[in-house]
Parts: structure tokens; sequence; C-alpha cells
């Protein structure tokens, strides 16, 4: 007795959608001001949407790691550097002196947001004469003569501070580094200081200081590139790279493949829909409908404060696809009524009964889906599992509202089609129909030994994180990175905190040894391509400031052992006007940092490492000083840990959400979780390719299980809908399944064929990570069609089978 009340609630519930039908009809004009007004305000916002793919981004606000590393920013500054490298046959020539203090010039004069501008020009030269200490610039007095020259060789190269930064280990590459202030806003370096004369609130303002934005770090660095572009020559080349020209270049590419992809979608979408329905109102409908519901989905974003990342950058082109499917199943059933002869009236409310519930349901196994990235650890997928489902809703309400009373007003004329599926299309979807009803067990276990090698195949899987692996090979960005890397002996950066707990507690000569120890521990760390190619840190201030003041004998260059002494010095260091030490220790002197440079490498590694180095500084600098790592390695590491998490938790509330609702909608659980398996046939064969391939799953990549499981199950709920009406009426599974394909089956095809299109325009990406994913959600769309009509069809004649005896 209960699948009749069942299908009581069904039959009231498609009436419901009936009913609405004719009300929209009659009240077409009200309804398409109200959304036309709605989405102007909306998209009125569309414009002030941004970009963020800084390396922070990718992690929440609150996520401890990215508040240690804000905290860090906030007392020492950036820690990333927009890093120019100069590379001549002879860094010491005047000719190249003087292009380098050019260069040094323009970019002072050009660049906006500059807190610290260092090169061989300016670095900081430390010295005595008597008793006094002396920090002037390196080429205060400009090298006149070979002797002069000379003699700056000699410095550059004896100073230990200079090798691996200012200048490379076989001197043939020197740099300039660029550090942006971390404030925005005129007074940023007030803010800044302020904490050497009040920890808390020292400038008397009550307004917290905002970080610079993405746009103005893109900003600052368009800047450098133009100036870079300008010196750049065959006897004085210059590279470009460091974590702000990497989030720049993300943005630029991303903001070009974005208004693409969406074109591209546009115009393929357009011609599916006019080579199913051959008329023009059948292509306009469907993507006014779609189009305007973006804008208003991006309009919330932009409401919202939310940004575009290199996950959702894919949210325009995926909306335009996944929301034209819903009008195409509404339009293939209100065309073949008007072909039948029924007014348009009629037709609209019949196409909305038909297929209305199905068309609901759809939307919130795909919003269920998305959502399940809505918990994810990582924010650019977080804010996708937000804003998608949000898209694909507003995309069902305007379908909902809008589509039928622009149905209502737009001029048409009826097209003659036949409706016994005669068409060439219709007629091969039967006869796949056909042979999976005739041969059930066949297709299932063709479907379980390919299901058995993917399984295989994912146990293969390899994960990563390398933002560089995504730029392709001839990228200037991803050249000038590798080359620094292998010049420089790395470019990123580990930054160790060592907090003592106590006032002046820095200038303790036992705890600036164990410092120095920690720097000798790190020199002496190779596993592989890991290794700890240079530091710097307060202590080695300390060794310059001693031996300066010691006649500048080379053996002098240790820390003193006298703790009055060494405060004696640094005061002498900061009387001098220079303002460095502020890089090194906190106002009070109570934290020590410690910045260790280290080669770009998959962050997939990270995770280990920093563990290993953890407990190696820890064990030297020994108990009552708190080490924490922060700084650009250890956020990559905490990306890819999240990374993990975020998959394992999106697949799992995917199918969490997803199976009750195929359940409910199809009225029998047997038939329920039967319907699934073509839904997963697609998601492990994917991910059998990726491990047998040896394709990596990153960020993106790792989002392409959940989407298809959320999209797949669209058609089988269409499928599952239809059939089950058709076997109501006939008690027949083959003759079920054959009139579910021609009613629905060209819909299906289109709706398959415009969703593999959608994701397909990202093959076209500069990104790889963005191609490869777009190429593999093409591929997991085509195997979920086939799935739906071939093995879903031997399911149900398998599950029906005792019913027929």
């Amino acid at each position: 007795m209960a699948e009749p009340k069942r299908s009581d609630l069904r039959d009231r519930t498609e009436a419901l959608f009936e009913a609405w039908g004719h009300y929209a009809y009659r009240h077409a004009w009200p309804l398409v001001v109200g959304i036309l007004v709605l989405t102007a305000l909306l998209a009125s916002r569309v414009p002030t949407l941004e970009t963020d793919n800084s390396t922070d981004s990718f992690l929440h606000p609150n996520d401890p790691i990215r508040v240690a590393y804000e905290d860090f920013r906030e007392q020492f500054g950036r820690d990333e550097r927009i890093t120019i490298a100069v590379e001549a046959e002879d860094l010491f020539a005047p000719i190249f002196l003087e292009k380098l203090r050019d260069l040094h010039a323009d970019l002072a004069r050009e660049v906006p947001y500059v807190e610290d501008l260092t090169s061989m020009i300016n670095a900081r030269n430390t010295r005595g004469e008597g008793d006094t200490l002396i920090v002037e610039e390196l080429m205060e007095e400009w090298p006149e003569t070979a002797e002069a020259r000379a003699a700056l060789k000699a410095r550059v190269l004896s100073n230990p501070l200079y090798r691996n930064t200012l200048i490379s280990r076989d001197a043939s590459v020197t740099t300039v580094s660029i550090e942006l202030v971390a404030f925005a806003g005129a007074d940023a370096a007030a803010d800044e200081l302020s904490g050497f004369e009040d920890q808390v609130g020292g400038n008397g303002r009550t307004d917290a200081p905002r970080f610079l934005r993405d746009t103005e770090i893109s900003e600052a660095v368009h800047a450098v590139r133009r100036v870079v572009d300008r010196h750049d020559a065959p006897d004085f080349r210059l590279q470009l790279a460091g974590s702000p020209v990497m989030s720049e270049r993300l943005n630029t590419r991303m903001q070009a493949d974005m208004v693409r992809f969406t074109l591209l979608s546009v115009a393929m979408i357009a011609a599916f829909l006019f080579l199913l329905f051959r008329r023009l109102v059948a292509v306009v409908l469907p993507l006014t409908v779609v189009v305007l519901a973006m804008l208003g989905t991006l309009g919330v974003m932009a409401f919202v404060g939310a940004k575009l990342s290199v996950a959702t950058q894919i949210l325009p082109s995926f909306l335009l696809a996944v929301g034209v499917c819903d009008a195409v199943h509404i339009l293939a059933i209100f065309y073949q009524r008007m072909a039948a002869g029924c007014t348009r009236e009629d037709a609209i409310a019949f196409s909305f009964g038909h297929s209305g519930l199905a068309i609901v349901m759809t939307s919130l196994t795909t919003a269920g889906g998305l959502g399940s990235f809505a918990v994810g650890e990582l924010k650019p997928v977080a804010d996708l599992g937000i804003f998608a489902p949000f898209g694909v809703l507003f995309a069902l309400v305007y379908t909902i509202v809008l589509l039928p009373a622009l149905l209502a007003l737009l001029p048409m004329r009826p097209v003659v089609r036949s409706e016994d599926g005669s068409d060439r299309v219709t007629r091969v979807l039967r006869r796949i129909g056909a042979f999976a009803a005739a041969y059930p067990w066949s297709v299932v276990a063709v479907t379980l030994a390919i299901l058995v090698v993917s399984l295989m195949g994912a146990s293969f899987l390899r994960f990563s994180h390398d933002p560089m692996d995504w730029f392709p090979e001839g990228d200037r960005f991803r050249n000038a990175t590798l080359y620094m890397n292998d010049k420089l002996d790395g470019v990123n950066v580990v930054e160790v905190l060592a907090r003592t707990g106590r006032e002046n507690g820095v200038q303790d000569p036992e705890l600036l040894d164990r410092l120095e120890a920690v720097q000798r521990e790190a020199a002496g760390i190779h596993r592989g391509e890991w290794r700890i190619a240079k530091t710097v840190a307060v202590s080695d201030v300390v060794k310059e400031v001693h031996q300066a003041l010691n006649e500048n004998r080379s053996e002098y260059y240790r820390i003193p052992q006298q703790r009055e002494l060494v405060a004696q010095e640094l005061l002498l260091f900061e009387n001098s006007g220079s303002d460095d030490l502020e890089d090194f220790v906190d106002p009070l002197f109570s934290v020590a940092r410690i910045t260790m440079r280290v080669p770009w490498m998959d962050a997939m590694v990270y995770p280990e490492l920093l563990d290993d180095l953890e407990r190696r500084v820890g064990a030297v600098l020994g108990d009552g000083v708190e080490i924490q790592l922060t700084g650009l390695v250890p956020m990559l590491s905490r990306t890819f840990r999240a990374m993990l998490g975020s998959m394992l938790r999106s697949y799992v509330l995917a199918l969490l959400v997803i199976v009750p609702l195929m359940v409910l909608l199809i009225g029998d659980p047997k038939r329920g979780l039967l319907s699934m398996v073509p839904n997963l046939t697609p998601v492990i064969m994917m991910l059998g390719y990726m491990g047998w391939s040896g394709t990596k799953v990153d960020g993106l990549t790792m989002m392409v299980g959940a989407i298809v499981i959320g999209l797949a199950v669209d058609d089988t709920i269409h499928f599952m809908h239809n059939f089950r009406r058709y076997y109501v009426q006939t008690r027949d599974a083959r003759v079920a399944i054959d009139r579910t394909l021609v009613t629905t089956g060209r819909a299906l095809l289109l709706t398959s064929l415009v969703l593999g299109a959608g994701f397909l325009v990202f093959g076209g990406a500069y990104m790889s990570n963005v191609r490869t994913f777009g190429l593999l959600a093409a591929a997991a769309i085509g195997v979920a069609f086939l799935a739906n009509v071939l093995l879903a069809s031997s399911l149900m004649v398998l599950a029906t089978r005792r019913e027929a005896r």
C-alpha cells in the first residue's frame, strides 16, 4: 500500500507544477520584470569582483597556520619578495654597475607600495673606524677606479650574508629584492613601527590596519615588470620571480581564460541547442535564463566580498552548462506538445508537470554534490562549495520562473516534429537500450571488470600541490623561478620563530650561540632535493657588528659572550640609522626570527620535511624556547594537508546527500541504491585512469569526482523518473526503457553533450591543472551518459525480473 501513497504524492506535486505553468503563462510580464530588476541589482556589483590566488588565500582566515602567518607579517612584514635576478659576464664591470644603478633608481621611483628595495647599490655594509660603528650602503661612494671596483668585489665575495642572497655562489648573478609594505595606506610604516613605542595602541588609532590587497600587489608587480622589460638586454639579462609575481601571473591568466571560457561555452551551447531544436528562439531562451542566473550568482559573490580563485574561476562556464540542462528538458517536452497540436499555455503547463519535479530533484542533487565542498579546508574549494550550489539553485529558480514567462511572450511558429522516436538519434538510443535489456548480465559483467581494473589503478593515485607545475614549460615566470632555484639554491623560505618568553631574552649570548647552532644544523640538512641553502638570523647581525667594532678583523666574526656587550653593540647598531634589526627580532627582544631558504618543491614533500626540521630545531634550542614554523613553505604544506582532508570529506558528504535524495525520488530503496551504481562508475573509472596514467591529484582535479557524482545523477534522475512512470503503466521493463529513451533520450544526450562541452572548453586553459580538470570532467560526463543508458537499463531489467515473473 506504500507505493500508491508515494504515487499520490508525486502526482500531486506534478499537478502543482502543471498549475504553475498555467499561472506563469497568465502572469508573464510581472514575472519577467521582477526577475530583470533582481538581476540588475545583483549584476551591478559584478565589476567589483576581485581575484586572489596568493598563497595564504588557499586557507581559511581562521586557519591556525594562516593566523600565525598573518601575525608574523604584522610583526616582521612580508616574507614574500619580488626578486629580480640580474646576469652578466662581469658583475663588477663599470657598465654593468651603471646599468644596475639605473635599474635600482627606476624601481625606486616607479614601483608603488615598496617597503624595502635592496641590491648591490644599497646593501648594508657594516664596518668600524676605531670605536665608531658605521652602517652604510655598499656603494656609499661610487667605485670610479679599477682599485675601488676590486675592493668592492672583495667585500661582496667575502661577506657571508651576501652569498646566495645578494649574489650567487658562482658570482654570475646578482639580485634586486623588493619587499612590499604589509599594510595599505600612507601611514602603513607608522603602523608597523608603532609597536616599538607602545605594544597596545601605540599610535592611538582604533582602526585595524588592512593588509595590502591582491589588486595592489598586482599593481606593484606590473610596475616592476614594465621596468624590467625596459632594462632587459643581451648583456644585462633580467629574470623576474617571487610569490607576488606568481599570484599576479595566476590572476592575469585566470581572468583572460575565464572570459574566453564563458564565450566558448555560450557558443558551444548555442550550437547544440540549435542542432536539437532547429529554431533560434530555442537558443535564445535557455541562454537568456542561464546568463542572467550566472550574473546574479557572481553579483552575490561580489556583495558578500568573496573573490575569484583558481577553483571558482570555473564557476561561470560551469553554471552556463549546468543551468541550460534544466531548460533543455522543459523545451524538449514543450515542443513535443506543440507539435502534437496543444495550445502554447497547455504545452507550457504539460512540460512543467512532466519534468518540473525531475529538474528540481536534479538541481538538489547537483547542489548537494557541490555543497560537499563547503566544509573543505581549502578556502577556494569551500567557496566553490558555497556559490556553485547557490548558482545551481539560482538557475533552477530562473528556469521555473523566467522560462515559462518568456515562452508565453516571445513569438514562435510551431514546428512539426515526429513523436514516434523515428529520428536517427532516437533510433540509436533505442537500439542501445534494447541491447542492454536483452543482455543485462553481459553489460554488468563487463562493467564490473572495468571497475576492478579502475580500482587497482586508483591505488596508485599521486597527490600534488605544486603551483609551478601548473604553468607551461615555456612560461616566463616558471623559467625565471627554476633559474633562481638553481642559481641561488632555492627561492622559497621557511620562517622559524624562537620565542624566549622574556624581555631581552634574545640578547642572551647562550641563546645566540644556540641560534648559530641551529644555522649550522640547518646547513647540514640534505635529503634528496631538500636542503637549507641559506639561513639569516639576528646572530649574523651580532657577529657582523662585533667584527666591525674590533677593527674589522675576521677572527672577531663571532658572538661575544658578555650579555652587556651584546646589548651595547646592538644599541650601537640601532643608533647607526639602520632599521634592519626590526627584520630579526621583535621590539622587546623576546622573539628571534631565523629565515631559511629552501628549494621550490612539490608541497606534498613538505609536511614530513618540516616535521623533521621542527624536531631538529627544537632539540638544538632546548627547553624554555618555543618554536614556531611559518612562512610560505609551511603555508604550502598546510594547503597540501588540507587538500587531502577536503577530498575525502567532499566525496563522503556528496554520497550522504545524494543517495537519500535518489531513494526518495525513486520511491524504492533497492532501485534507489542500484541507481547509484551508474553514478559511481564514471568516478571510479576516472580515478583509475588518473592512477594508471600518473595524473596528479591537486586542489582542482580532486573536485572532479564529487562534481561528476552530482552531475551524473541528473541524467539518472530523469531516466529513472520516466522509467518509473512507464513501468507503472506497463509493468514491462523493456517497454519502459524504450519509452523513456523515446521521450527523454535526446534531452539526456544533449545535456550530456552540453555539460561535456562546458568542461571541454577548459582544455584550452593556460594552466595545466585547469586543462586536466576540464578533460577529466568532460570524459567522465560522457561515461556517465553511457552508464545511464546501458548500465542503468540493465540494472532495471534485473531489478524488475522477479516482478515480471
